[in-house]
């Protein structure tokens, strides 16, 4: 293993032909007992899928495993490692923008074709907007990825499962031998898992005091709105799993992920998208205003009338779809931003959101890498205007997101992406992890609210770790 730092030289771009090859495989395989089989035999590797109400929102899940490279950044570094262990460090003013320079985006696929999957941290912040010093977290890096240019595809509609690869000379390219003995294997049974809780981040007093320090920020005309939360931190012995495995039936969701980068993991079931670019198109779905479910169908309408005919709401979307507008016009070709959807109401297992849908073409001298830095991080994580509601937030809470409130997904070969906003996750480096929340908050805001807005907020992951708590004495082989 080694480690080369080079200072003037730039990675070498991946070479790739312009199209993969798609193989068809068993249609009646469980795509979740399949990555169950790749987790416990990869330290990395990666699934994405959608499910729950809104589960039409992508028609493919996808997994990926034991990637050509890993990419990871700190600062003004850019580390590439090999599937050897070596690894090259390449000084950058800017190594986000240094992966456009690597990675191909002129693949001829509409389907998933491979390409960089993982997260970028709500620290990335620093590489778009030099006036910022956000904090670094010291349990994941700025941003990470695995360069996958082979992988599995389901697609829901039909039930068939595809492996894709490229061709190409010098490298391991099609691994179906490996695939086809992982589908004639068994499914392994989990192993056990063990949660702790150990503190938060912010006690109620020291949140209500944030939360009058922003309607002050707002007296003084900084601000019109900022998102402050707080972590809840855990220690969770075992097999993590067992987490993504309840989260998929207690809260099923239409961004769901679980990550694995070794050590660190990311085992979330996100409502929100954050950006998706696919033929052009940009979309994104801002979600801001929230009420707990009902009972029953008809307490969910009474909730969802009561939500809609709130004042500090409402005007707490309007300032995001406002803003959420801005951060993709700044990429679009004139006059192609519309909101498609304004104000409709999201149901999830334990929440309600009101939702708009905001849409716009893009110019033809940006692409996804732009276009994702344009529209991060989420103006529902942060607040209007966003740069100074950022700073406010780093005063705050005092300490590093880490990926809470950056990004999760993959920038595809053929020039589309998609991300979710990782909320509602399980943020875990070894047996260190934590869950984070955070709540809009306005003039008018009532410090006693917020914090129960983010109780609610909480609510799905805690009842699924709840399950694996030391009174719960709940085992493995969920």
């Amino acid at each position: 293993m080694t480690n080369q730092v080079q200072q003037q030289a730039k990675p070498e771009k991946i070479d790739l032909p312009r199209k993969p090859h798609y193989i068809t495989l068993n249609a009646g395989c469980d795509f979740f007992d399949l990555f169950k089989k790749i987790e416990k035999r990869f330290s990395t590797c990666f699934m994405l899928e959608s499910l729950g109400e809104d589960s039409f929102i992508a028609r493919h899940s996808i997994i990926g495993f034991d990637p050509e490279k890993l990419l990871w950044a700190n600062g003004k570094e850019l580390h590439i490692q090999d599937r050897q262990g070596n690894v090259s460090t390449y000084l950058s003013e800017n190594p986000y923008y240094l992966l456009r320079e690597i990675i191909p985006q002129d693949v001829l696929s509409r389907r998933y074709s491979g390409g960089l999957t993982g997260y970028i941290g709500y620290d990335a912040m620093n590489y778009f907007e030099p006036s910022l010093d956000i904090h670094a977290s010291d349990m994941f890096d700025a941003f990470k990825f695995g360069l996958y240019t082979d992988g599995l595809i389901l697609d829901k509609m039909t039930g068939e499962i595809f492996y894709f690869y490229y061709d190409r000379e010098g490298y391991e390219n099609n691994r179906i031998d490996l695939i086809e003995t992982l589908l004639s294997e068994p499914t392994p049974a989990n192993g056990k898992l063990q949660v702790n809780a150990t503190h938060e981040s912010m006690s109620k007093a020291e949140h209500a005091n944030a939360v009058a320090k922003v309607k002050q920020d707002i007296i003084d005309g900084k601000i019109f709105q900022t998102e402050v939360g707080f972590k809840k931190w855990f220690t969770l012995t075992g097999d993590k799993i067992n987490i993504y495995e309840q989260m998929r039936q207690v809260n099923p969701s239409p961004q769901m992920y679980f990550l694995k980068f070794d050590e660190q993991q990311i085992i979330g079931a996100s409502p929100e998208m954050l950006f998706r670019l696919r033929q052009g198109e940009m979309e994104t779905f801002p979600l801001a205003g929230t009420t707990k479910r009902g009972a029953t169908a008809a307490e969910d309408r009474e909730l969802a009338r009561v939500l809609l005919n709130d004042p500090k709401e409402i005007a707490e979307h309007n300032m995001i779809v406002d803003l959420h507008r801005n951060d993709i016009g700044r990429v679009a070709q004139f006059g192609t931003v519309k909101v498609r959807n304004l104000m409709d109401i999201k149901r999830f297992s334990h929440v309600q959101h009101i939702s708009s849908e905001i849409v716009g073409i893009m110019a033809e001298n940006e692409d996804m890498f732009s276009g994702l830095a344009s529209n991060f991080p989420a103006g529902t994580l942060t607040g209007a205007p966003k740069i100074e509601a950022m700073k406010i937030i780093n005063e705050l809470e005092g300490e590093g997101r880490g990926p809470y409130g950056g990004a999760v997904g993959h920038f595809s070969f053929n020039g589309d992406c998609t991300f979710a906003i990782p909320i509602r996750t399980v943020f875990a480096n070894g047996e260190k992890a934590y869950v984070q929340t955070c709540g809009g908050n306005v003039f008018d805001s009532n410090a006693e609210d917020e914090y129960e807005e983010i109780q609610r907020k909480f609510a799905g992951t805690k009842r699924v770790l709840d399950l694996f708590s030391a009174n719960a004495a709940v085992k493995g082989d969920q």
